[in-house]
C-alpha cells in the first residue's frame, strides 16, 4: 500500500515543508538585510534555510518578478544592483507623490492622527539615539507609508509600499556607512509633522521637498566626495 505524505511533510519524513509564504519571507529577508553580492542559486538557498526546493522556486520566481533577484548568466541569482538612474528614478516618484500628500494633509489631521505620527516620531528619535539601524529603518517606511495612508489615496498608497524594499536598501545603505545621520533624518520627519500640524502649507512642502532631496544626495554621494556644494545644490534642486 503506496504512504501518502502527511500534510506539510515532504516524502512523508519528519521535516517539515515550509508554506511558499514562508519560503519568501525567509529569502526576502535575509537578501534586503544582508545586501550581499553572493551568486546564489536554489539549491543552496534551499541548503541554507533549511527549506524544500519547491518553496524555494516558488519564492524565487516571485522575487525576480518584484525585482529583488536577477540571474547572472551561467552562474546563478543574485540581489541587483541599484544605479544611480534608478535612485533618480526613485527620487523623482517619491517627489511628486509625497510632496503632494503633505500639502494634502497639512491642516486636516484629528488629534488622534497627529499622536499616531509623533508616536513613531519618538520611537524614531529613541532608535537614532542608541542608533538602532534595523528598527529605525522600518519606521522610516511607517512613517512614510503611514502619510500616504492618512491621505487616503489608495493608488498612491500602493505605489508607496511596492517602493517599499527599494526604500528599506536605500536607507540601510545610507545609514549603516554613516548611522550618525539618524538624528538629523529624524529632524527632518519631525519638521515635516510640525508643519502639518501647523497648517502650513508651503513649509510642509519644502519640508518634504528638502527631505527627499537631502536622501537623494547622499544616497547618490554618501561619503561627501563630490563635495559639500554639489550636496547643496542637489538639495535646493529639489
Amino acid at each position: 500500500m503506496k504512504h501518502n505524505p502527511s500534510p506539510g511533510y515532504e516524502d512523508g519524513g519528519p521535516k517539515r515543508v515550509l508554506l511558499r509564504d514562508e519560503a519568501y519571507q525567509t529569502i526576502k529577508e535575509f537578501l534586503l538585510t544582508e545586501e550581499s553580492e553572493e551568486v546564489l542559486s536554489e539549491r543552496t538557498l534551499a541548503s541554507r534555510f533549511k527549506l524544500g526546493l519547491a518553496p524555494v522556486r516558488s519564492a524565487v520566481e516571485r522575487l525576480r518578478a518584484e525585482g529583488l533577484l536577477t540571474a547572472v548568466m551561467n552562474s546563478g541569482l543574485r540581489l541587483p544592483e541599484i544605479t544611480a538612474r534608478e535612485i533618480l528614478d526613485f527620487y523623482e516618484m517619491r517627489m511628486v507623490i509625497e510632496v503632494h500628500v503633505v500639502a494634502s494633509l497639512t491642516g486636516k489631521l484629528s488629534d488622534d492622527q497627529l499622536k499616531q505620527l509623533y508616536a513613531i516620531l519618538d520611537e524614531q528619535d529613541i532608535c537614532a539615539e542608541i542608533r538602532n539601524t534595523n528598527r529605525y529603518h522600518q519606521l522610516d517606511l511607517d512613517f512614510h507609508t503611514t502619510l500616504a495612508e492618512l491621505h487616503g489615496n489608495s493608488e498612491m498608497v500602493r505605489t508607496l509600499q511596492q517602493m517599499r524594499d527599494k526604500m528599506y536598501r536605500l536607507s540601510r545603505r545610507l545609514h549603516r556607512i554613516h548611522p550618525e545621520r539618524l538624528s538629523l533624518n529624524a529632524q527632518q520627519h519631525r519638521a515635516i509633522v510640525d508643519a502639518i500640524r501647523e497648517g502650513e502649507i508651503e513649509k510642509s512642502r519644502k519640508s518634504m521637498q528638502a527631505h527627499l532631496a537631502w536622501g537623494r544626495a547622499f544616497t547618490l554621494d554618501p561619503n561627501g566626495r563630490m563635495g559639500g556644494d554639489w550636496q547643496r545644490l542637489t538639495v535646493a534642486a529639489g
